[in-house]
């Protein structure tokens, strides 16, 4: 292909695979050679987006999304299509089946080999193996090596692959029938990997749904029927939700009467008229709460609901400072506070300052407002006597009629994340609650024993799911790590037996050929020749 000649640089990779030809050893029979010479080297374009008569057509075009799908296999369909048109205007090519497809902008290191002719965007550099050259040997050989070939990439932001680096890749090539035996023992082996981890995968799910079945049946009251029989007289959620309302309304009276008194006046007619009560829930969850139970708002068991702000970046410090600050990734889907991921940090004179409605105490319940995914739920813990948060966060302080670790799980459950997620406003593929949504949330209240009840078995019940689930990440990561060993022992020439009898790899280039200078697959000939065994 045109444009800049290859690197005369030499960078080595990891197993066998390098930009130029590396002082590098290889198992025995391998032998270095330029990718060029075994296999034709192109890339794509995209058609102009302005002339809709370019795309919808019938011929397939890749784009990152479809590399990121069909990684590791073939790829049988896109997303997108293109015209005959949309490639006779563009620079993009109708490559052939069997093309090997690496992604070498932003998102480096996704391989695919292309089952139909297909076109690829200019993400990728492709080629069509000889057939010196088993394009599912490549794509093997990509996959092991996507940590060399981050290494070979240039860029700070986003790393590329660019076409000198790209055009003088060598490769480690073993005989032909020595390649089919790797591809066929990496396969086997996956097929039986790929059998186990999804049956994992049906585990964990399996776990998801359990977690939000006990919390589901936690907030309708159904997981302890057995112990509101044996305590009949406990006060129920009515008469506590009165009495709560009644103290906040005597409380607001007296600090009314005290701010009067200090400013040596007389309370005003009708004063105590201005006292607003909190708002009553219009819309509860559609289920029916057990008899000593009650809906309330969100407001009416609160102190305060409100949400976090941000600073600007040269106002926040990582990993260490004077005032935690917690962002979106620090919730969990199981009301734990995970502050190990990035933690930040913002002055105290920021935290008092324009940041001071934003202040969490230990015990805080904070909720992502903004997603997807909705529905990370974090209790502040007691590592700092105080916090802040950002302006996806919002944190409701729980009032005397609710604990903290009740609320949680209300917060938690599918039918208040299902509310919540109805009254998200969308905008491009963002959900936002507002704070007077938080504020508005309907919440079922059962009496404070019984929520300590709710409460201690809903951990009994999910710390046996969190074990099962422990077990089931350690062993999706055994899982990955097997299959990286795999690849690592094929590149190394040891996940198979050699065989003596294998036609050695010849490779006839032309004279004086070099990676600055290396033609086309095309106008080589690249040639397997019967040579007999050639075993040092």
């Amino acid at each position: 292909m045109s444009g800049r000649a290859a690197t005369s640089d030499v960078t080595p990779g990891k197993y066998a695979i390098a930009v130029g030809i590396p002082d590098m050893p290889l198992a025995r029979g391998w032998k270095w050679v330029r990718l060029t010479d075994v296999a034709e080297m192109a890339t794509g374009h995209t058609p102009s987006r302005n002339h809709p008569k370019y795309w919808d057509g019938d011929i397939a075009w890749i784009g990152i999304k479809d590399a990121r799908v069909f990684h590791g296999r073939r790829i049988t369909s896109t997303f997108q299509t293109v015209t005959q048109a949309g490639l006779d205007n563009s620079a993009s090519v109708l490559l052939p089946a069997n093309t090997v497809c690496l992604s070498r902008t932003a998102s480096v290191g996704y391989v695919t080999i292309m089952d139909r002719p297909m076109a690829t965007s200019q993400d990728f550099v492709n080629w069509k193996c000889s057939d010196a050259l088993a394009p599912e040997f490549l794509m093997y050989l990509l996959i092991a090596e996507r940590d060399s070939l981050l290494k070979f990439g240039k860029g700070t932001t986003h790393t590329t692959i660019y076409f000198p680096e790209a055009k003088a890749l060598s490769i480690g090539l073993p005989p032909v029938a020595e390649q089919r035996r790797i591809v066929a023992k990496i396969e086997e082996l996956f097929s039986d990997l790929d059998a186990g981890v999804a049956a994992l995968e049906r585990v964990r799910a399996n776990l998801k749904r359990y977690r939000a079945a006990v919390l589901k049946a936690a907030v309708e009251g159904r997981l302890t029927e057995e112990w509101r029989t044996r305590h009949p007289a406990t006060e129920p959620a009515a008469k506590l939700l009165e009495r709560i309302l009644a103290e906040r309304r005597a409380k607001w009276e007296q600090d009314q009467l005290r701010k009067f008194k200090e400013a040596g006046k007389t309370p005003p007619k009708g004063w105590r008229e201005k006292y607003e009560e909190p708002p009553s829930p219009h819309a509860p969850f559609p289920f029916q709460l057990p008899p000593s139970w009650s809906w309330a708002g969100s407001l009416q068991l609160c102190t305060s609901i409100e949400s976090g702000s941000t600073p600007p970046p040269d106002e926040m410090q990582a990993g260490s400072g004077e005032v935690p600050f917690i962002k979106v990734y620090n919730l969990t889907f199981t009301g734990a506070l995970d502050f190990t991921i990035k933690p930040t940090f913002i002055a105290r004179q920021t935290h008092r300052g324009r940041l001071n409605r934003s202040r969490a105490i230990p015990g805080d319940v904070l909720m992502n407002i903004v997603g997807p995914p909705l529905g990370k739920v974090s209790i502040v813990p007691d590592l700092y006597p105080e916090w802040n948060t950002n302006q996806a966060i919002v944190s409701f302080r729980a009032g005397p009629g609710i604990t903290n670790r009740y609320l949680a799980t209300c917060l938690l459950a599918d039918p208040v994340l299902q509310w919540i997620t109805s009254q998200a406003k969308a905008t491009a593929g963002q959900h936002n609650i507002s704070v007077s949504m938080s504020r508005a949330l309907p919440l079922p209240l059962p009496p404070l024993a019984e929520q300590a009840e709710i409460v201690a078995e809903v951990d009994r019940r999910l710390s046996v799911a969190d074990a099962a689930e422990t077990q089931v990440e350690h062993a999706l990561q055994r899982a990955a790590r097997l299959r990286q060993a795999i690849l690592k022992r094929a590149f190394e020439g040891e996940l198979v037996p050699q065989d003596p009898s294998d036609r050695p790899i010849v490779v006839d280039t032309q004279a004086g050929s070099s990676p600055r200078s290396c033609p086309p697959a095309s106008r080589v000939k690249a040639k397997v020749h019967s040579l007999g065994s050639t075993k040092k």
